[in-house]
């Protein structure tokens, strides 16, 4: 999936007017024959939806025969767009969802075929899926009649989807270059609209499933957990999204994240920096003191198993704080994804063996069990000095001698980011200091400074009851977490700890968790086909 994102993305409080949910289904849309405008007041509630934006022109669709699919591009989802290339809608319909008169001028004028059943799902009931390609936080361009072959012949294309009985929708968003929260507020104004619109475009807004992978997968994760958040409104407000409708998701699938860039630097020290080389000391003494950050944050983080056990890094004889019981989960984690690598393959006890060799060719760090076929590894240190090693970057993310645009305000001029590595910095009197703490103080047009967008962009800071965001967002029911192991873009406590922070997240009632043995940064999968599981898994959120 997304092997072929657009051109732009190929370098790397608001009240609900329905509970947000996912196996509540909406009601019967209505036939629509042309444009509704604003400002609408949903009959089910006594809540306004503010709006001058006219509702979807059911009379401009266009027809795939070969596909059998409705589609429109170019929908316009919020009043003020800040850049038109990019804030705009293209949905994809089952074709069996429509009856449809033909204008004879290439498009047709389409109402809700009620009765319409595509694998059990209706128009009133189809999921509705939303794929961010975002890879890198770049920006996507919005769909165009060039994009639309790419799109239907791509790696899962478009009618994988909607032979499902899916509603396929893609929403262009801003990006890398005009700083956060910038993606994420695009991608909230589309799901308003797509509320604002749920009469007259086939598909269940209540079942929204957002996916991506690397970049796309973090604001998947990002908007899975930010729901409604009242720190959006300002930026929603400035791009004329509907006000009075909810900008929560169901369902979040993210691929390889790359996110919590709060304190993924501290987490890539913590568990890569015992494979780096011998490096110059201000090197060495700023990979030690992430390190050392990283286990303060674990001990106040509140971090729990599935028992409710806390998850805490002690000091050890070997290592920085290579002990404990986070440290023996994040052990477990990477030898449970041996054992299943090892079950999936079919090996025979010889043959798994003979793999286990091969870890060891170098050095014994790995022991294998030919009767329960599962396999023990020495530490986490020697699984990432074997399989993941650290890029030569110091640091990982926000380094010293180089500035990110992601968190710029929008001039076009990059910032730091990173408020612990600017406080080890400031203690260490690095002359890299200064421009941290200047870079951190910046505010963006409405006010907001560098850290609390930073915030914004972290999905624990909504997950974690030790964060300031707990209890203020309308989180997804939903979520699947897939990761490579060997990726060495960012530490595997990344999506570790997001996994664990939805497990004791009021409202989530699914996380489906995997790191995948032998596989780097891509959208993996222990077995089968991406895309087609992720459709396995919208349907069982939906059955």
């Amino acid at each position: 999936m997304f092997k072929k994102p657009l051109a732009t993305a190929l370098a790397l409080c608001c009240i609900l007017y329905a509970a947000t949910g996912c196996s509540g289904s909406k009601k019967e849309s209505k036939p629509q024959g042309s444009a509704e405008s604003a400002a609408t007041t949903v009959p089910e509630t006594t809540v306004a939806v503010t709006t001058n934006l006219p509702k979807t022109d059911m009379t401009k669709w266009k027809y795939l025969d070969e596909q059998k699919i409705y589609y429109q591009l170019g929908i316009s989802y919020c009043e003020t767009p800040a850049d038109e290339i990019h804030e705009k809608l293209a949905v994809f319909v089952p074709a069996a969802y429509f009856d449809a008169t033909d204008n004879g001028d290439g498009t047709y004028t389409c109402s809700t075929a009620a009765s319409a059943n595509v694998n059990g799902y209706t128009a009133a009931t189809a999921p509705i899926v939303f794929p961010v390609i975002t890879p890198g936080y770049y920006d996507a361009e919005a769909m165009t009649e060039d994009d639309l072959g790419m799109f239907l012949n791509a790696f899962d294309p478009i009618p994988t989807f909607t032979d499902q009985g899916f509603v396929y929708v893609f929403a262009g968003c801003r990006g890398l270059n005009e700083g956060a929260p910038t993606g994420v507020t695009d991608l909230k104004a589309a799901v308003r609209y797509l509320r604002y619109c749920d009469d007259v475009i086939p598909g269940d807004s209540e079942r929204i499933f957002a996916f991506g992978s690397s970049g796309g997968g973090a604001q998947a994760a990002i908007l899975g957990a930010s729901g409604d958040s009242e720190l959006y409104r300002p930026y929603l407000d400035k791009i004329g999204a509907v006000q009075g409708v909810s900008d929560a998701i169901c369902g979040s699938m993210d691929w390889c994240p790359i996110m919590s860039l709060d304190t993924a630097d501290m987490e890539y020290e913590w568990m890569m920096g015992a494979s780096r080389p011998e490096r110059p000391e201000f090197e060495t003494s700023l990979s030690n003191a992430l390190a050392n950050a990283y286990a303060e944050y674990v001990n106040s983080a509140g971090f729990k198993d599935k028992d409710g056990n806390s998850l805490l890094l002690e000091t050890s004889s070997q290592g920085i704080y290579q002990a404990g019981s986070y440290y023996d989960y994040i052990k477990s984690v990477i030898e449970t994804s041996l054992d299943h690598y090892l079950s999936d393959s079919g090996f025979t006890p010889d043959e798994a063996q003979a793999y286990i060799d091969g870890l060891n060719e170098e050095k014994n760090w790995v022991t294998y069990d030919k009767n329960t076929n599962t396999a023990t590894i020495t530490s986490v240190a020697d699984f990432s000095i074997k399989c993941k090693p650290a890029s030569d970057l110091i640091v990982a993310f926000d380094q010293p001698q180089s500035q990110n645009n992601l968190f710029g305000t929008g001039d076009g001029k990059p910032s730091h980011y990173d408020a612990k590595l600017a406080q080890i910095l400031t203690e260490q009197n690095s002359e890299y200091a200064a421009a941290y703490n200047a870079d951190l103080a910046k505010t963006d047009a409405v006010g907001n400074n560098t850290i609390k967008r930073v915030e914004m962009y972290s999905p624990l800071y909504y997950l974690m009851d030790t964060r300031e965001g707990f209890g203020t967002s309308a989180v997804a029911k939903y979520w699947r977490i897939r990761s490579g192991i060997a990726q060495t873009l960012t530490s595997i406590t990344t999506e570790v700890n997001l996994a664990l922070a939805l497990e004791h997240c009021p409202g989530v009632e699914g996380v489906d968790f995997e790191t995948v043995w032998d596989q780097d940064h891509t959208e993996a999968e222990r077995t089968g086909d991406n895309g087609e599981n992720f459709i396995e898994w919208v349907k069982s959120c939906t059955a």
